[in-house]
């Protein structure tokens, strides 16, 4: 039994060992793990990073993409082949690991309301108009003080003026 116990703690830590090792290999670095970046929650493929963007606009809460950025953003929503594309759909957004809230992909165009939080508008994004803006609901009137905490999240904010793209 403690024989069995002795192998079992063994060979978790030559696990973990290979997992952080592989990690390294991979290219995976400590930087890479701490962008800031929205995730489709279905399917948690990235939708865009800070890579793609040129500015977040704090008082708006508004991501300013880059062209390519934009580009990406328009393929993206052309490839689901839908005609909502990424309308309502729910996503993520993460700074590294870290959750920092979930939301629904919204469009201004809209005569639903939602009570969780938004990123409009994201029928119109191309690069004559390549904006994103968050917002704490729809329409943004009802915003709750719980959803207007996580959008203002001080780590959120932070990182942002860290990378120079705070606005």
């Amino acid at each position: 039994m403690i024989g069995e116990k002795v192998i079992f703690v063994i060979a978790l830590f030559a696990t973990m060992s290979g997992c952080s090792l592989n990690e390294k290999s991979a290219g995976i670095s400590n930087e890479s793990m701490n962008k800031f970046a929205v995730y489709h929650l279905d399917s948690n493929q990235m939708i865009f990073s800070e890579d793609d963007i040129s500015a977040y606009q704090v008082a708006s809460h508004t991501f300013i993409f880059t062209p390519a950025g934009a580009e990406k953003m328009k393929a993206y929503q052309a490839s689901l082949q839908i005609d909502a594309g990424l309308y309502q759909k729910p996503f993520v957004a993460r700074l590294g690991q870290e959750e920092m809230y979930r939301g629904k992909f919204w469009t201004n165009l809209s005569s639903l309301s939602e009570s969780g939080i938004v990123l409009t508008d994201i029928t119109l994004i191309s690069p004559d108009h390549p904006t994103l803006t968050v917002a704490g609901s729809y329409p943004s009137e009802a915003i709750s003080p719980d959803n207007r905490q996580k959008i203002n999240n001080p780590k959120i904010l932070e990182h942002f003026n860290n990378i120079g793209k705070s606005k």
